[in-house]
């Protein structure tokens, strides 16, 4: 004869109770909460970061703007220094530049030559030096007296005392007297040039 069932051990089990509506409520607003202060903060580092690095990248573009002006100022500086200092040594070597002819002239009181035609005169003391490689010829013609107004007067042969000899001058020689043109006037310079003005002219100013 076949056993009826046996009922379980012990009463059942109660059914587990879920979370509440309450507590689900409360952890879907923490989790939101959360997010947001994780945002937050993410957020400020962002905002910091890029404020600092644009700070560092204007700061550094300016430092290097100013580092690059100071060193174009002095370069700048330097080349005009320099070219005013060639210009300066250009200037001395033309002038320290050595001639051909040193000419000297002085203003002195007439004395009537063997030639002299009466009237009024002026006489100049002149004195010719070699100073380059060839020989050079001098001769009273060779001169003229320029005076004060500009006008150039011509040389009167033999018409005062002392005029200069017509010689041929070797490198190192030199020729001194007067040379006397009609006039009386104030002699300002005198030019000398030994091939009827196709060379160099020199001149000299009246002492």
């Amino acid at each position: 004869m076949a056993q009826p069932p046996q009922p379980p051990y012990g009463p059942p089990a109660p059914p587990k109770q879920g979370m509440s509506t309450g507590k689900k409520i409360g952890l879907g607003c923490g989790g939101c909460l959360a997010v947001l202060v994780v945002l937050f903060l993410f957020a400020g580092c962002v905002a910091v970061l890029s404020s600092g690095g644009s700070g560092d990248s204007a700061t550094t573009r300016e430092e290097t703007a100013q580092e690059e002006t100071a060193q174009e100022e002095p370069a700048e500086e330097v080349a005009e220094e320099a070219a005013a200092e060639g210009e300066e040594v250009e200037e001395t070597e033309e002038a320290e530049e050595p001639q051909d002819v040193v000419l000297t002239a002085e203003a002195v009181e007439y004395e009537p030559g063997v030639l002299d035609t009466g009237g009024d005169h002026t006489s100049v003391y002149v004195t010719v030096e070699n100073n380059g490689d060839e020989d050079i010829d001098v001769n009273p013609l060779y001169f003229e007296i320029v005076a004060d107004d500009g006008t150039k007067k011509n040389v009167s042969l033999m018409a005062g005392q002392g005029q200069i000899d017509a010689v041929t001058l070797s490198p190192g020689q030199r020729a001194e007297g007067t040379i006397t043109a009609e006039g009386a006037f104030t002699a300002a310079s005198v030019e000398f040039n030994d091939s009827f003005g196709l060379g160099e002219t020199y001149t000299a100013e009246v002492r």
